[in-house]
């Protein structure tokens, strides 16, 4: 178990780098407001603004944004009485210009730094025990803090301005309108402007390595089954032994056809494989990189047992999947289908966007838009599943839209082929025999961290490191799809 300082330290160098400067200036408005000064209105907003929107972005990291929601409202109330009243305590004068002349105070400086505190407090704790950001006390205790920041640097806004000019004080009785408006439109904002970047193209995003070796005639041909919806999903089928099959997924942006080797490799040592492509992806579905709602890879996969015959009792099935299509494994593993598979294998998989197991953008794989990902996840926990179609990642490749790749995923692809942000709590209940396999080289991830996570985890996942591959050749070079299929016989 990592110490105290150790968690510390992981806090901080995964906080992103936006943040810093950003504290800089908090702290630097906050120096400035010691001593008298003469500015407008809009200046005095710049903190309580900033409050504001950490406290809201902080309800979407949560587990349940709902329950955070309520209790950060309710800590808003008290808050801006308070604020209020701080605010009317400071010694201002209204100009005939309407700009303001305060007397110096430590209310400004105070303020910005508990905004960071009450984030990195509850980071260290979080970080420390993540179980607890599950429970119920620490979401509302998070929702909460956050509420009470925002509504005593409202409320003091407010306060400063209402001082020495009966002019004002009708106009905070709109107030709690304001404040919902400027919710309103900060979301609106956020969901409308917000959008994975532009990332440089690499190399082994546009084509496998090897790929262009491949015989043709060797890759079978598209299947498809029905989905209860009435869409297609695709697959391709690598026939042996009929009481042993594989579902074989694939990895993000990629189909059905990028397995084609680890296919190849499993059907040598014995598994009938059926090798899908997700919804979204390899002419699955109906649109490409998207779904129509965040469960729908889940249903996809039960129709796809039931449509293949493969729910027969006498059959041994074995999900496998490949970097996202590895989290997708892992989700299965830990949820309520979990019994549909007798065994699970994970190459290379993508965990969490904060597990230790993940380099930056994915090793500059992903681009990924944040502050879009939050709102929608606000208002999906609020049960307002809206905008989900819109994109949230891009990945790093030229390539198109097409019926072997995907270069984006909306909202409710995103979240549907990975597991939640209680990640740990579910890779800790997963009780199917499971193994995780992913080459030392690995770029997208840390290879070395996957151990010491699922030691402390889930110890009855077999995690193996396969020497001198990289993240695709786990998928391209024979060594190691040979080292997967074998893995795999293991679990038998």
């Amino acid at each position: 178990m990592p110490s105290p300082f150790e968690t510390i330290f992981q806090i901080v160098t995964h906080t992103p780098l936006w943040v810093w400067p950003l504290m800089a200036l908090v702290v630097w408005l906050g120096i400035l407001g010691l001593r008298p000064r003469t500015l407008p209105l809009w200046r005095l907003a710049i903190l309580p603004v900033v409050g504001l929107l950490f406290s809201v972005a902080g309800i979407g990291q949560l587990p349940r944004p709902a329950l955070a929601s309520v209790t950060w409202l309710a800590a808003l109330a008290v808050g801006l009485p308070l604020g209020l009243w701080l605010g009317r305590r400071r010694a201002v004068r209204r100009l005939d210009d309407g700009r303001f002349e305060l007397a110096g105070g430590w209310f400004m400086l105070a303020f910005g730094l508990s905004i960071f505190a009450v984030r990195y407090a509850l980071g260290v704790v979080f970080g420390m025990a993540p179980a607890l950001r599950a429970e119920p006390a620490w979401i509302a205790l998070a929702g909460g803090s956050g509420g009470l920041v925002a509504g005593i640097g409202l409320g003091w806004l407010g306060g400063v301005g209402a001082v020495r000019s009966s002019r004002w004080m009708p106009r905070l009785a709109w107030a709690p309108a304001v404040l919902v408006l400027l919710v309103v439109a900060g979301f609106a904002g956020v969901i409308a402007l917000s959008a994975p970047g532009e990332l440089p193209r690499l190399m082994a995003g546009d084509s496998l390595p090897g790929s262009d070796k491949w015989n043709p005639a060797e890759i079978p041909a598209v299947q498809r089954v029905t989905a209860r919806d009435g869409a297609p999903l695709t697959y391709r089928l690598y026939p042996g032994r009929p009481d042993r099959a594989v579902v074989l997924v694939h990895g993000s942006s990629g189909a059905s056809i990028s397995m084609h080797k680890s296919a190849q490799a499993l059907q040598a040592a014995g598994a009938t494989v059926y090798a899908i492509s997700l919804r979204g992806h390899g002419g699955s579905g109906i649109v490409n990189g998207d779904t129509s709602h965040a469960d729908q890879l889940d249903d996809d996969l039960m129709d796809f047992i039931a449509a293949t015959g493969l729910s027969d009792p006498k059959i041994q099935r074995t999900l496998i999947g490949f970097s996202s299509g590895g989290g997708f494994v892992l989700r299965t593993a830990s949820g309520p289908n979990r019994h549909a598979f007798d065994a699970y294998l994970a190459i290379s998989p993508y965990i969490a966007q904060d597990s230790p197991t993940t380099r930056p953008a994915s090793g500059g794989w992903a681009s990924v838009a944040v502050p879009r990902v939050v709102a929608l996840s606000i208002l999906d926990g609020l049960g307002l599943p809206l905008f989900q179609n819109l994109e949230v990642v891009r990945f790093a490749t030229a390539a198109r839209p097409s019926e072997n790749r995907t270069p984006a995923y909306s909202f409710r692809l995103a979240v549907g082929l990975q597991l939640s942000r209680e990640w740990r709590a579910e890779l800790a209940r997963i009780d199917r025999p499971t193994a995780i396999v992913v080459g030392a080289q690995d770029e997208l991830f840390r290879a070395e961290q996957y151990r010491p996570l699922f030691g402390t985890l889930d110890k009855h996942v077999v995690v193996e490191i396969v020497p001198a591959f990289g993240h695709l050749d786990m998928i391209a070079q024979e060594q190691a799809v040979a080292a997967v299929a074998l893995l795999w016989r293991r679990l038998l």
